[in-house]
């Protein structure tokens, strides 16, 4: 019954595309020339296509991409040191944003006008780019007039202030002139100049790829204001994330502060029933310690919150105060052309 079954499909299926094939194989062995050109035409058109595609696609350069959020040191007669942390591009009006964050390393003060950029494309622009100083050690820099096909961008920060820290001076000693040769003067009137230590100067160069991954078309420009609100704003969804995390912490602090206190209380209460007295007295040895240091925790926490509660309000005075036009940005916006 089944071999019945499936003799009558397989026949119907015969019967309904047997004829459209015949029909083909006719027309197939009839228009040779007809089917040649076809073939001709569409291998030609895959050809260019893959040769546009080719010249459009963005292509990476042979240099890795600056990793975001990564502190990097200047060099080895620097204080500080230097991330990315953000990169954008609004491929339709042909800018790109790049933001930077500077942290000093040895608790001097970083002066932002001793902070500088150099912008380098891999191939040639004609393209500009400002960079702008804004509060708390950061800084944006805006590439304009960037078409895509760039490739690469090399973005060189540059620390011009030195380290005080590793400078050392013996009051005791002294200089005799006429020891020094004229080439020594000359060695010495040059290296000290530049304020470094003979390492190089304190730099270090960013690359960022061509990649449609950090593409944003509803990019906006801003002015320094904006982008200085903009980083506040960006700092206090930072602390109020830091917040949460520590009363999650301070949750569970609290929690085991409680099962010590009752972990004690359940101690005392048997030690009535048992014999061994030094080891039921050891655990609330242990518990004890274990509540100091968990109130020792608490402390601590509820310090950092806080703080990071104070400094919040500090950075929306801030805000306000930008807003208001009433806040001294340490340095101006500087344009400069591509080199």
């Amino acid at each position: 019954m089944n071999k019945r079954k499936w003799r009558k499909k397989i026949q119907f299926w015969i019967d309904k595309y047997g004829k459209r094939f015949a029909k083909f194989k006719t027309w197939y062995d009839d228009h040779a020339m007809q089917r040649k050109l076809i073939i001709s035409g569409i291998l030609f058109l895959t050809m260019i296509g893959l040769l546009v595609g080719t010249r459009v696609a963005p292509s990476k350069s042979r240099f890795a991409d600056t990793p975001l959020n990564t502190a990097e040191s200047f060099g080895n007669d620097s204080n500080a040191t230097i991330a990315l942390t953000s990169r954008k591009y609004n491929a339709k009006q042909q800018f790109l944003v790049a933001r930077f964050k500077v942290a000093p390393q040895s608790g001097q003060y970083i002066d932002p006008k001793n902070i500088k950029f150099k912008v380098r494309t891999l191939t040639k622009q004609d393209a500009s780019y400002q960079v702008i100083p804004l509060v708390n050690n950061n800084f944006v820099v805006v590439i304009d007039n960037l078409p895509k096909g760039y490739k690469a961008i090399q973005l060189e920060a540059i620390n011009k202030q030195g380290d005080s820290s590793q400078i050392t001076y013996d009051a005791s000693s002294s200089i005799d002139p006429e020891s020094l040769s004229s080439s020594d003067s000359e060695f010495s009137s040059s290296s000290s100049g530049n304020g470094q230590t003979g390492a190089g100067k304190n730099s270090y160069k960013f690359v960022i790829n061509e990649d449609k991954k950090f593409v944003d078309n509803h990019l906006t420009r801003q002015t320094q204001k904006e982008y200085a609100v903009q980083s506040l704003q960006e700092s206090i969804k930072l602390m109020n994330r830091e917040i949460r995390k520590e009363k999650g912490a301070l949750t569970t602090y609290q929690k085991q502060l409680a099962a010590d206190q009752a972990a004690i209380s359940q101690a005392k209460n048997n030690q009535q029933y048992q014999v061994d007295k030094d080891s039921n007295s050891d655990n609330i040895q242990q518990a004890q310690a274990d509540i100091a240091t968990q109130k020792q925790n608490i402390k601590n926490v509820n310090k950092v919150i806080k703080q990071s509660k104070l400094q919040i309000k500090l950075y929306q005075k801030q805000i306000d105060d930008i807003q208001a036009g009433k806040y001294k940005f340490p340095a101006k916006v500087a344009t400069k052309k591509m080199e």
